[in-house]
């Protein structure tokens, strides 16, 4: 008994090492790249027209609002606008009607394919309906969720200047949260920025974020087109791993991109964090094996404390626990204010011991389970990342 105490003890503290680590590794590289790529300049051959390709699929919260910001971009080069929807009956399709109709000044139209039998997902199938019928030499896919802001093109677009990038990505943070389980989402999503930033330092980001994301044509026809991400699950993953296979660097943008999400719901948090945590250990089983260690520093601490009071240490033992909740909290609050400029998650920041909890058990229950919601529709993923529906 002795000797598996002492072990815990072990694996705590080397699990607090590896949290403080890749805290400080996430901060310093983040604003070196971050910095690096703020001081891009503009493609010296005039900004390349573009093809925005919104796959949309229901109605995205304040999702009116989120479309109207592309119909007014101030992008310098040309551009299109296509919103693809997937069925005649989506409710988003009257809305998008309305908005082409308030802005008729923009380059924009709604394309409506039905998908069929096809074994293809739903948003790849509108990717792809966009792609055919798109005009233009760089492609920019959009999620529904966005809302744009000031340079939101030009940021995705200035790395593909240089031939040595294949896509572009920025990296998500949730905005606008006004309750607990709008809250828990941000401070799960907003400091993504730091696990992504020491990848993008080594030039060996292998993956990317959908949500937003800039491709050339010719390099997207390179790759094989969408087809080969027809049944993926994470195709923003699948294509990042497909530009890096041929032999092209994916780089991190310099602004966050916006996702509104006010309200939700704890069981809606759990829905989509659920079906992350079994992405990523479809896709990355080893990394996923090891994240425990790299994260959760408060249940880190709180079991260290724990084991050696148990053992008649005295009170100072606790403020490890209480030092990695004010790392995490610190951490987030920079985060927070320098790159997501989400203010409005600082008042949130007491729920970060809670998020712990929760994730350690999202991340076991993704073991149990590899089944999971995603619009409507429920998924098996198999290895790979593949989805296979279990439901028309």
């Amino acid at each position: 008994m002795p000797a598996l105490l002492s072990l815990l003890e072990a694996l705590c503290l080397i699990a607090i090492g590896l949290v403080c680590l890749k805290t400080a590794a996430g901060h310093l590289t983040a604003w070196r790249v971050l910095a690096a790529a703020r001081r891009l300049p503009d493609p010296p051959r005039g900004w390349p027209a573009v093809s925005l390709i919104k796959p949309i699929r229901g109605l995205d919260e304040e999702v009116e609002a989120n479309l109207a910001t592309f119909l007014t971009l101030d992008y310098p080069g040309e551009k299109e606008v296509l919103f693809c929807v997937e069925e005649e009956r989506d409710p988003a399709v009257p809305l998008i009607r309305r908005l082409l109709g308030a802005h008729p000044e923009t380059n924009a139209r709604l394309l409506v394919r039905e998908r069929g039998q096809s074994a293809t997902l739903g948003k790849v199938h509108n990717m792809m309906v966009g792609v055919e019928a798109s005009r233009h030499p760089v492609l920019v896919f959009s999620d529904a969720d966005v809302r744009a802001g000031a340079g939101y093109l030009q940021d995705l677009v200035r790395p593909l200047a240089d031939p040595r990038v294949g896509l572009a990505f920025g990296a998500p943070v949730i905005a606008g949260a006004r309750t607990a389980a709008a809250a828990l989402l941000a401070l799960a999503v907003n400091d993504c920025v730091l696990l992504v930033a020491p990848a993008a330092a080594l030039q060996r980001v292998e993956g990317a974020c959908g949500a937003s994301m800039a491709i050339r044509r010719e390099t997207l026809d390179a790759v094989g087109g969408l087809l080969p991400l027809a049944g993926q699950i994470a195709d923003d993953a699948a294509l990042g791993q497909a530009v890096r296979r041929a032999g092209l660097q994916v780089a991190l943008t310099p602004s966050p991109v916006r996702i509104i999400h006010r309200r939700g719901s704890l069981e809606q948090w759990w829905s989509l964090m659920h079906r992350w945590f079994v992405t990523v250990r479809r896709l990355f089983p080893t990394l996923y094996a090891c994240y425990p260690l790299a994260e959760f520093g408060p249940l880190w601490g709180l079991l260290y404390a724990a084991l050696r009071a148990g053992q008649g240490a005295d009170g100072t033992v606790w403020l490890l626990p209480a030092g990695m909740v004010a790392l995490a909290a610190s951490s987030m609050a920079v985060t927070s204010l320098r790159f997501a400029r989400t203010p409005e998650v600082l008042r949130w920041l007491w729920l970060l011991p809670a998020l712990d909890l929760l994730r350690a058990a999202v991340w076991v229950a993704a073991y149990l389970s590899p089944e999971v919601a995603w619009r409507w529709r429920r998924l098996r993923v198999l290895g790979g990342g593949l989805a296979i529906p279990l439901e028309p």
